[in-house]
């Protein structure tokens, strides 16, 4: 396949210097689309370019809303207080949702419940310690954002095409693109990413880009015409 690209190259070469810069301009701005879609493609399939699966993210400990109300008494102050929650999640030992006692949103240490009260409308009762809700949520996939239009932008100029993140999100790119280590999240703590490349080639696509541009390239010199 390297000699059909070589030839392909060459054959690209000797057409653009044949072409009015405005049929220059018009082509490098196709191919630039059509890298970002080749690029967008891949990400979105979680891959780096030339088809190798990034790295799976590492399992981390989720917040998740439970789907059944709680009830229990509580310990605050030296007294004691009814707690009823109907959406609320559980991290490590806190409970946090919204308490229909105290009307708003509050967090509360499970070591500090008296009592697990059965909720309005059930006859069940008995601890429920350890319970961290029953809904999994689908992990989203990765640079979602990142590889949208908005940050992923085109360029092109007579000669050339290529795409490239915008500034605001060029940090970000770089961190996962090349493994850095970096921060989670402002001031949090610094750890080292897993190399996910995010742009790049594959042979498949520098053959699927030649010959488009060879196409359009052979329309916009009449070459088709020509052979009519």
């Amino acid at each position: 396949m390297a000699e059909d690209l070589q030839a392909l190259h060459s054959l690209a070469a000797s057409m653009l210097t044949q072409l009015e810069p405005p049929a220059r301009k018009k082509l490098m701005r196709d191919m630039a689309g059509m890298i970002r879609r080749a690029n967008q493609r891949a990400m979105a399939g979680q891959r780096a370019p030339d088809g190798s699966p990034w790295p799976k993210r590492k399992p981390r400990k989720e917040r998740r809303t439970a789907s059944r109300p709680v009830r229990f008494l509580y310990r605050s102050g030296g007294q004691l207080r009814l707690v009823d929650m109907r959406s609320w999640m559980k991290r490590s030992k806190y409970l946090t949702g919204y308490d229909r006692e105290a009307e708003g949103i509050r967090t509360f240490h499970e070591d500090r419940v008296v009592d697990w009260l059965p909720p309005k409308g059930s006859a069940e009762g008995g601890a429920v310690r350890g319970l961290k809700g029953s809904v999994r949520r689908r992990s989203p996939q990765m640079f979602r954002s990142l590889r949208s239009s908005r940050y992923l932008k085109t360029g092109h100029d007579e000669r050339s095409s290529w795409i490239e993140f915008t500034e605001r999100a060029s940090r970000l790119a770089q961190t996962h693109h090349y493994g850095l280590r970096d921060r989670v999240a402002p001031g949090g703590p610094e750890i080292d990413y897993p190399e996910r490349t995010l742009l790049g080639f594959n042979p498949q696509i520098e053959a699927d880009l030649l010959n488009r541009f060879i196409d359009h390239a052979g329309d916009a010199l009449g070459w088709g015409r020509r052979a009519r």
